[in-house]
């Protein structure tokens, strides 16, 4: 059984509806060697109400600053953090209660500097999960796909300091974390516990579904990445190969939202980083000339010719 002391952050910004259930499902933890750490960025709601019910508990300690984002509110408990191994809930997640139990243990292998889990995902009264399996050396892999939860990731503290903590630059906001995973992941392994042990609500208020904000925000994370000087030339080349991979997966998701015209320049932009993919060129320029409406119709049709089918 684990002894390290885990530090648990929670950014609190006008989080009054979901605080309770959030606060409630950390101090459910069957693991005992915690502290909770509510750093409250300048809230303009009832947040502090919620909290003061949960301020004699000595497990909880509030802290006040001024707005300055999510990142700047996780380097500040970072900061006055107690213990060994750090963890992140959003204020509108949930842990469930051996999250901390089944994933301590996996920082016994000292070459280990970050675990996560699978993840519960809560959409508008639909559950899914999110399964990914990788381990081990991970750069590579994450330069593809964030296939880390932010709720479900503990990091050692001592790495978090080795690398600076969190880059609170607003133009990182959405994937700052992201920025943190690829850092650590230079240095140390990763594991992962395959069981869902957080659970992640998508509502209509995340930051993650303004689609041209989460591409800049990706695409400025990468190039965060390449420029730092400890970042050999085969890093850098997998820093250029994976902008290409971040143009396509917003191209997909902008032509799902109907919006042809970013779409397509995103295939363009694409393009540009393997111009021998003429494919790409052709997509995009298809894209750049077609109406929203037209495109619209062109989808409708096809589901239409399915259900016939």
């Amino acid at each position: 059984m684990s002894n390290l002391k885990a530090s648990i952050i929670v950014a609190v910004y006008n989080g009054a509806k979901t605080l309770e259930a959030c606060i409630n499902s950390l101090l459910a933890q069957t693991y005992s060697n915690f502290e909770i750490l509510l750093v409250d960025d300048g809230s303009s709601d009832n947040s502090y109400e919620v909290i003061q019910a949960f301020e004699s508990d000595p497990r909880v300690r509030y802290f006040k600053k001024e707005n300055g984002g999510v990142a700047s509110a996780r380097n500040y408990g970072i900061g006055v953090s107690e213990g060994d191994v750090i963890g992140f809930c959003d204020q509108d997640d949930q842990w469930k209660p051996t999250k901390l139990e089944k994933q301590l243990p996996r920082f016994d292998d000292p070459d280990v500097g970050l675990v996560y889990s699978w993840v519960e995902i809560q959409r508008m009264g639909e559950t899914d999960y999110s399964k990914p399996e990788i381990e081990g050396r991970c750069f590579h892999e994450l330069l593809d796909v964030n296939f880390i939860s932010c709720c479900t990731a503990l990091v050692r503290k001592s790495i978090l300091k080795d690398i600076g903590g969190f880059d609170d630059s607003r133009e990182l906001h959405g994937v700052d974390d992201r920025h943190v995973w690829l850092r650590v992941a230079r240095i140390s392994k990763l594991a992962v516990v395959k069981e869902p042990l957080a659970v992640y609500y998508i509502h209509g208020e995340n930051y993650s579904m303004n689609q041209m904000k989460m591409l800049i925000a990706d695409l400025v994370c990468v190039r965060k990445i390449a420029a730092m000087p400890e970042v050999s030339e085969a890093e850098r080349e997998e820093c250029r190969q994976a902008e290409h991979k971040i143009y396509l997966h917003y191209a997909g998701n902008l032509f799902y939202q109907n919006k042809p015209d970013l779409a397509g320049q995103c295939y363009l932009d694409a393009w540009k980083i393997k111009p021998l993919k003429v494919q790409l060129l052709v997509k995009g320029i298809g894209l750049k000339l077609m109406p929203a409406s037209l495109l619209k119709k062109a989808k409708a049709a096809r589901k239409s010719v399915k259900r016939a089918a």
